[in-house]
């Protein structure tokens, strides 16, 4: 009579074990990063290779700026403006003060530093992309 139960605990444990594994090819996760008057934050993200950064304007922004790579990883060339994309091909965003979205996925390990060109000394941010 004790065996059923008993067998229905260990299948209801090793269910719990199998939800709480993560899954193979999990998708990396996303970090933000604020673009307010004159400043990012944070102002250096760490990510696994295929993670994106959600850069976002501030709402109350009153000056306009932008994400720009100033510096990137071998291979990795400055491109035009775009809103999302693989970071190879998209590390620019567009200009200005509120409403601008800009999400690049950062499939290329190394490190990358971005500037407002609008604001070049006080704005300033890097990223690390780990394997």
């Amino acid at each position: 009579m004790m065996r059923r139960p008993l067998t229905i605990a260990a299948a209801l444990v090793a269910c719990v074990g199998l939800a709480l594994t993560p899954a193979a090819g999990v998708a990396a996760k996303t970090k933000t990063v604020q673009v307010a008057d004159d400043y990012f934050a944070p102002t250096k993200v760490t990510v696994k290779k295929d993670a994106k950064v959600k850069f976002k304007w501030d709402p109350v922004n009153g000056n306009p700026h932008n994400v720009t790579m100033k510096k990137g990883p071998k291979g990795v060339k400055k491109s035009k403006a775009c809103t999302s994309g693989k970071i190879t091909k998209c590390n620019k965003s567009g200009t200005g003060a509120i409403g601008i979205k800009f999400t690049p996925k950062f499939n290329k390990k190394g490190k990358y530093s971005f500037v407002c060109t609008v604001h070049p000394t006080t704005m300033k941010m890097k990223v690390e992309v780990k394997k």
